[in-house]
């Protein structure tokens, strides 16, 4: 369902439409989309001191910490993450695009001990 929500498959029979106001963004288990070299906070900002939400903007070592990647955390390259920190970082992400539809794929699988906190 979640590849042909994103145009990745066709169904089998019938025809899914999606409304032409409908920002779909999704969060797959695989995280192919991150970049093991970059650091988290490189990742998550592309290294912009704001980031835009909506019509706010927000300091972006800020909005970093609000998953939970304080000061040094930050430096940390994307690819030495347990899966629950990537997991993270792909929500911070995507979660700046400002889609309006979210679909998660598995968003428990690889939760880490601070999150469950």
């Amino acid at each position: 369902l979640m590849k042909m929500f994103s145009g990745n498959e066709s169904p089998d029979a019938g025809t899914l439409t999606i409304g032409e106001t409908v920002k779909l963004v999704t969060v797959d288990q695989m995280r192919g989309e991150l970049s093991d070299d970059k650091s988290v906070f490189e990742e998550i900002t592309d290294g912009a001191d704001f980031v835009d939400l909506g019509d706010h903007q927000v300091q972006s070592r800020a909005y970093v910490s609000w998953f939970g990647f304080k000061s040094g955390d930050q430096q940390k390259k994307v690819g030495v993450l347990s899966g629950g920190e990537r997991n993270r970082v792909q929500l911070a992400k995507i979660l700046r695009s400002g889609g309006n539809l979210m679909v998660l794929d598995e968003p428990t699988n690889d939760l880490d001990v601070d999150t469950l906190r």
